[in-house]
């Protein structure tokens, strides 16, 4: 019972964290936490659909051609099965569900539910992960596979809120870059680690993780600034 419990809170603890800290960057109308929940919820949804459109996927491919391990395998393991389709999966929920609901008014309020959604599908992930492998994995992930997937989400909802309040050629492109952007940062974490798990590895994983949290935390503040809700001092 003890060891169910602590893999549940190894698992949620990093997620939930995150989750708060995007959360309270929404400072000028925050959402409704029962619409995070549900966007969380829709998280935990998304990853069970990318599991199952991954093991279709796989069907399509040589088991063999994909365990031999060539570049060619890697590209494809990442950036196809791993990156894409677990992006499309978040992406499917934000764009056809939550992208419509009427609390979504504001830019900023992608970035939230991109990371709520992106959080609930990485909260199941590492609830596997650690069931699967024990409690000596969730510090690892915690350190960079959650937080790297609330960046996607962080990536996704950037986008997504920007299309939602753009007009013209903006639009198709913010669009495009939804889905196109997320993917190609999750694919390139895929991509690394299929070249193992030696420190030259983590070194790269970790500087460019540090990148991307400078890419979204500029982005979070654009979202800020251009908010409706911002008082006019700018407060």
């Amino acid at each position: 019972m003890k060891l169910g419990v602590l893999t549940v809170i190894a698992a949620a603890a990093p997620s939930l964290f995150l989750l708060t800290f995007f959360y309270l960057k929404d400072r000028y109308e925050r959402e409704p936490l029962t619409h995070i929940l549900m966007a969380f919820g829709l998280g935990l949804y998304s990853m069970i659909a990318a599991q199952g459109m991954a093991t279709t996927a796989e069907g399509w491919i040589s088991a063999d051609w994909l365990a031999a391990g060539s570049e060619a395998a890697r590209l494809v393991d990442a950036f196809v099965l791993s990156g894409f389709i677990e992006e499309l999966a978040k992406w499917v929920v934000l764009v056809m569900a939550i992208y419509h609901w009427d609390e979504f008014d504001e830019p900023l309020d992608g970035v939230v539910y991109g990371v709520a959604v992106a959080l609930g599908f990485a909260t199941l992930e590492n609830f596997l992960f650690v069931l699967r492998l024990g409690l000596g994995v969730a510090w690892q992930r915690a350190l960079f596979a959650v937080p790297a997937h609330a960046l996607f989400g962080a990536t996704m909802g950037y986008y997504a809120g920007r299309a939602k309040f753009t007009r013209g050629r903006a639009l198709w492109l913010d669009r495009g870059l939804c889905l196109a952007m997320p993917t190609v940062f999750h694919g390139l974490y895929d991509y690394a680690l299929h070249h193992g798990l030696g420190a030259r590895i983590w070194v790269v994983i970790s500087a460019g993780s540090a990148a991307l949290w400078v890419f979204v935390l500029r982005r979070v503040r654009r979202a800020q600034n251009v908010s409706p809700f911002r008082p006019a001092d700018g407060s």
